[in-house]
């Protein structure tokens, strides 16, 4: 069975953890803080999970048959097939022919950068196992507005947040 689209989108239990115990803390001072407090602790506090969520889950990798979207934190590359080869197993980065090396962030680990093996394994499979069509032969970057705008209002939060300390 041919497969149309494949998506790899890197859910690491450290940042999963992490984002659970953010959302928790932040209802817990929701529901028992008097409004100050809330206040404080949204302003201060509530930019962490957003931004835990740009550098954990939001980044991906799609295989189709015209191209490779390797979405990373604030950029998405759309790269043709009939530009790549799979990377080795220990590679975390695509060199499309004739251009330069594009990181490909969701074959990582979040905070130390360490290559995630059967991550690159799932790539090389998907890449086989989703058949190749013919395809423009570009490769196109773009900027994902909506990751840059949920880090805007976090630091945005962190900002207004000294309105609020006593």
């Amino acid at each position: 069975m041919v497969r149309e689209r494949r998506v790899y989108r890197r859910w690491e239990t450290q940042v999963l953890v992490l984002i659970g115990l953010w959302a928790v803390g932040m209802a817990v001072v929701l529901a028992l803080g008097r409004a100050d407090e809330a206040m404080l602790a949204v302003t201060i506090v509530g930019p962490v999970g957003p931004i835990l969520y740009l550098f954990g889950p939001s980044v991906s990798v799609v295989v189709t048959p015209h191209e490779i979207v390797v979405n990373n934190t604030f950029h998405r590359w759309r790269i043709a097939r009939s530009l790549l080869t799979p990377p080795e197993l220990d590679d975390t980065f695509l060199e499309p022919r004739g251009h330069g090396l594009v990181d490909v962030a969701a074959l990582q680990t979040a905070f130390d950068r360490r290559t995630i093996a059967p991550a690159v394994r799932w790539f090389r499979a998907a890449t086989a196992e989703v058949t190749a069509l013919p395809d423009d032969g570009r490769r196109r970057l773009g900027v994902r507005w909506l990751n840059v705008t949920v880090l805007a209002v976090a630091l945005g939060g962190w900002v207004l947040s000294e309105r609020y300390i006593p």
